[in-house]
């Protein structure tokens, strides 16, 4: 079984969660676990031109991250 990623969450996402509605906060953590153990699932989204990006959609969440080595970093958290 594959080592888990290391999730980190840049400080701008851990705003934009803290304004999040409780519900949507336990969203986020869920689809963070996740990723923690396969950061490419299918409907992830590379973003194009920018290496290493990514995004997930959980309506109506969508978040941005970057996978490096075994760590991946939260950048953004939005309502779409």
């Amino acid at each position: 079984m594959a080592t888990p990623y290391n999730i980190k969450i840049a400080p701008v996402a851990v705003e934009q969660i803290k304004k999040l509605s409780a519900k949507q906060q336990k969203v986020v953590i869920k689809l963070a676990e996740a990723l923690a153990v396969n950061p490419r699932p299918p409907g992830a989204n590379k973003i194009h031109g920018m290496t290493g990006l990514y995004s997930e959609t959980a309506h109506p969440l969508r978040l941005i991250y970057k996978i490096d080595d075994q760590d991946i970093l939260l950048l953004l958290v939005k309502i779409t």
